[in-house]
């Protein structure tokens, strides 16, 4: 009951999604979610130079400078150490008793956040789940969620669920995120796209956070796989 080795793979290079939406990204309306980046998560991947967490690490880290010179706020989610099992309940089920210490629970160095940024305590797969992350984004006037990190079909997904739910438009990005293997990976972007929000690529972001273009659709409009 601990997180498995994860084998390294790596997402086709600019591949596309068939988007059931076309919204536009404004940088007034939006928050960066950097999900789950702690040392507890990422120790599972075989970081080798190729491997997608590497990438995911390295757009993240870029989306957040775009991010901030763009006016978005940038939260992040942590689970806790040490979880009293009161807290934890079925997630000791599926995945043990959970992060040990304070080094297991740090954000990873390449993404350590910055007095500006916020970290959201996270106890479900969900950031939503026992949050105020709804209540930061309605007070700051923000119905759009920029969605990066680990992993991308439990707690991204889920949390990009919910925020569809909420009436929040998910941004998703491929490329700034990686899960235990690429069929795992794949199937959260096609959900997504599908039913709950826009897959889409880091490039395509930052292009919409300094131009206003649109988000997850190609220049000739509708996108193919």
């Amino acid at each position: 009951m601990s997180l498995p080795a994860i084998t390294p793979y790596r997402l086709d290079s600019g591949e596309r999604w068939n988007n059931r939406t076309s919204w536009t990204l404004d940088p007034d309306r939006a928050m960066l979610l950097i999900h789950d980046m702690q040392n507890h998560f990422i120790d599972a991947f075989d970081r080798r130079p190729e491997s997608q967490i590497e990438l995911a690490i390295e757009e993240i880290a870029s989306l957040r400078v775009h991010c901030a010179e763009a006016g978005v706020p940038s939260i992040y989610t942590a689970q806790p150490p040490s979880q009293d099992p009161a807290d934890r309940q079925l997630l000791t089920e599926f995945w043990g008793p959970g992060l040990d210490d304070e080094r297991a629970a740090s954000i990873i160095d390449r993404l350590t956040p910055t007095e500006r940024d916020t970290i959201l305590t996270k106890w479900r797969y969900s950031a939503f789940f026992r949050s105020d992350l709804e209540h930061r984004m309605r007070n700051h006037g923000r119905d759009q969620l920029i969605i990066t990190g680990v992993y991308s079909h439990i707690g991204c997904l889920t949390t990009a669920l919910a925020a569809f739910m909420l009436g929040f438009q998910v941004f998703f990005v491929s490329d700034a995120q990686a899960d235990f293997t690429e069929a795992d990976h794949r199937m959260a972007l096609e959900y997504v796209a599908k039913r709950c929000g826009q897959t889409c690529l880091s490039e395509d972001v930052k292009a919409a956070l300094s131009r206003g273009a649109s988000v997850g659709a190609s220049a000739g409009g509708v996108l193919t796989a």
